[in-house]
């Protein structure tokens, strides 16, 4: 894709340096932490194609499938020791979905679930911990990093958040605008794509310092603040 501002990394990954730490950043809208083997994602809202359906609007049921999908080839992938979830892991009440959760998260049990809640996660915490899912109300210090559900400003700390599944609107030569899912890291924090179908996004205006990561079609392209 030509447009403007961007250059194609040739790698399905992309190394990225904060705060003198290594980050892999993956098109499946993860981020692994190789020095922790912490595989970072946000905003799965699982559950809600089928709250959707359930009350009466039409989408299709195979559509929720992806999430578990891509999180299990990740997992898989990276082979972490644990998964960082920055909130908004179900989207609204408990519906039947919650058997698919409950069904990847057996089928992996070496790996440590943690879940910094968000604004959906409304349901009971108790059926996350009976499923060996640890929470973390207010976020949690890892590092030099301060992970969390809102973006949130911790002192020294770079902030890592979701909440907002930032997105960006590129203008190419005799194309029309298009908006691709970002990787947004700014100068004290930094937001990851929501990892969810069907959940929107909201534009970021980046500044010449930040660094901007788009994906598009299962490859990521590093565009100019």
């Amino acid at each position: 894709m030509n447009t403007n501002g961007e250059t194609p990394i040739q790698d399905q990954t992309l190394e990225i340096r904060l705060r003198d730490t290594q980050l892999v950043l993956s098109p499946d809208r993860a981020l692994f932490w190789p020095a922790y083997s912490t595989l970072v994602v946000t905003d799965l809202h699982l559950g809600k194609i089928q709250h959707f359906r359930n009350a009466g609007i039409y989408l299709p049921s195979h559509a929720s499938l992806d999430n578990y999908e891509r999180l299990s080839t990740l997992l898989l992938e990276f082979r972490p020791q644990k998964l960082l979830i920055l909130g908004d892991l179900f989207h609204s009440s408990l519906n039947q979905d919650w058997i698919n959760f409950c069904e990847l998260r057996n089928a992996f049990r070496n790996v440590k679930f943690e879940l910094v809640t968000g604004n959906h996660d409304i349901i009971d915490l108790d059926l996350y911990i009976k499923n060996d899912v640890t929470i973390f109300e207010e976020g949690v210090r890892l590092g030099p990093f301060f992970f969390s559900h809102h973006p949130s400003v911790k002192g020294e700390l770079y902030n890592l958040a979701g909440h907002l599944h930032p997105g960006a609107r590129l203008v190419g030569n005799g194309i029309p605008s298009i908006s691709l899912p970002i990787f947004y890291f700014g100068v004290d924090g930094g937001i990851l794509p929501s990892f969810g179908t069907f959940t929107g996004m909201s534009m970021i205006m980046p500044q010449p310092e930040d660094i901007v990561v788009a994906i598009s079609e299962g490859q990521l392209f590093e565009i100019g603040g």
